[in-house]
């Protein structure tokens, strides 16, 4: 079994730069779900057909996918002509699959189906239909018994055309030679002058070769392109009830589904509870028994068990086990939090480790650093790690205490058990169970009055 999936077209009606099926749904282009659903039902040889300007598409489907090739429709002049520049790896005795690349919602289910339809029947063709008796943007499918008749386009049925409640999502199945000979009869005298694969069914019809149709009640969003920003933020919609569903299946407990949004590449253990408005982006991967809070944003975050995630945004990052961070922390890219530790409220962390039962509760912050366990930052505490032109490190041992309103100017190291006196700015390392105070003593003036 093969497959030619249809990715040419700009998509002029998505008013964007990008070309149309690589605009992203929940972590993957909309091509990349096509052809994975085709992947997943055990198709290898993949044929897409890009535009002339389609290295992009390319570029980002070698990036995910192997067995992939890319054959050019140059100049585009119709569906039948774009099946027509992808058959170079179709031979005669071949089965073909023939998708578009703008349907990121067919799923593997209803590909499986129409293949054992089709393996099941002896037939050169079979064309899906789906029941939809109200839709008025697909044409209709006509049969005799599951024998293939015609389509007729919705814009060309007259008063008087015998109504089919089965619409045409443009998918097929066909033996190589019967494609073949189907595509180089096709014709382009019509308006646009060009030639549609719609047509190539009616001919194997007029050849004397069988044309079956495949009938599926599946939802009519399954089937739906994508050709404008509004679909395709219906499409975000089924997507996002699509995955969510999925994990709610495997045990993950969601307080309001409608309101999450978690990427197809996010991982979730079973347990795991999130909360309303949390957005998972990229390759998050949470562990039993967390709970992500509300208002929270990852990406590409690792959440350890029973970990709790409170208001927070976080972005490559990675947090062990029973660990609480929030409200309001923020997590950048590089950072690596304990087991048991504590990151609170105002709290920003970028490029720097923190132990095992390390806590910075309150307004601080660390960056560069290699903080260890059991370490108390206080409020207000800072690294200073930015001269203005180059970064430092600082390293603050196990069992430190930093003290409020602390700043440790890096690079510096304090070692164990060390203790920072609040309000003090650290210049020098400080060793191993020492006190470290940096600030000049209080002094006091009586009866002193600001002057006027």
């Amino acid at each position: 079994m093969k497959a030619i999936i249809l990715a040419a077209g700009q998509g002029k009606r998505m008013h964007a730069k990008m070309q149309k099926v690589l605009h992203p749904i929940l972590g993957k282009s909309i091509v990349q779900y096509t052809v994975e659903a085709a992947q997943q039902a055990g198709i290898c040889d993949i044929t897409v057909v890009v535009g002339r300007d389609g290295e992009s598409i390319e570029n980002e489907l070698k990036n995910f996918n192997s067995n992939v090739y890319f054959a050019t429709q140059d100049p585009p002049l119709g569906t039948g002509h774009a099946v027509q520049s992808g058959m170079g790896r179709i031979a005669d005795d071949d089965d073909v699959l023939i998708l578009y690349g703008d349907m990121p919602l067919i799923t593997t289910e209803f590909i499986k189906e129409m293949i054992d339809f089709y393996n099941h029947n002896d037939c050169n063709a079979v064309l899906a239909a789906v029941y939809h008796p109200d839709v008025i943007d697909f044409g209709r499918v006509y049969d005799n018994n599951g024998d293939f008749v015609e389509i007729i386009e919705f814009k060309d049925m007259k008063p008087n055309t015998k109504k089919s409640d089965w619409v045409n999502p443009g998918i097929y199945l066909m033996k190589g030679a019967a494609l073949s000979s189907g595509l180089a009869r096709l014709k382009n005298d019509n308006s646009q002058q060009e030639y549609y694969l719609t047509d190539v069914p009616k001919l194997l019809v007029e050849d004397g070769l069988s044309v079956k149709v495949f009938q599926t009640r599946d939802d009519i969003s399954t089937f739906t392109g994508i050709n404008t920003q509004t679909q395709l933020s219906e499409a975000v919609t089924h997507m996002r009830k699509r995955i969510n569903e999925g994990h709610m299946a495997q045990g993950v407990r969601m307080i309001d589904p409608a309101t999450v949004f978690i990427d197809s590449t996010v991982k979730l253990a079973p347990e795991v509870v999130i909360y309303p408005n949390v957005i998972l982006e990229g390759k998050c991967e949470v562990e039993t028994g967390a709970v992500i809070g509300p208002n929270t944003h990852m990406t590409s975050t690792i959440v350890g068990e029973g970990t709790h995630v409170r208001q927070s945004v976080t972005n490559n990052a990675k947090i062990g086990k029973d660990t609480e961070v929030g409200p309001f922390a923020y997590l950048r890219p590089d950072t690596v939090i304990g087991n048991a530790c504590r990151v609170g409220n105002f709290v920003e962390v970028k490029k720097a480790t923190l132990g095992d039962g390390t806590k910075m509760a309150h307004l601080s912050y660390v960056g560069d650093a290699e903080v260890g366990s059991g370490v108390n930052i206080g409020c207000g505490a800072i690294t200073v790690n930015y001269d203005g032109k180059n970064k430092h490190r600082t390293i603050i041992n196990d069992g430190a205490f930093i003290g409020s309103n602390v700043n440790l100017v890096a690079p510096v190291e304090i070692g164990h058990g060390a203790t920072v006196a609040a309000g003090s700015t650290i210049t020098e390392s400080i060793p191993s169970d020492s006190l470290g105070i940096a600030r000049e003593r209080q002094t006091t003036k009586p009866n002193w009055k600001k002057k006027k």
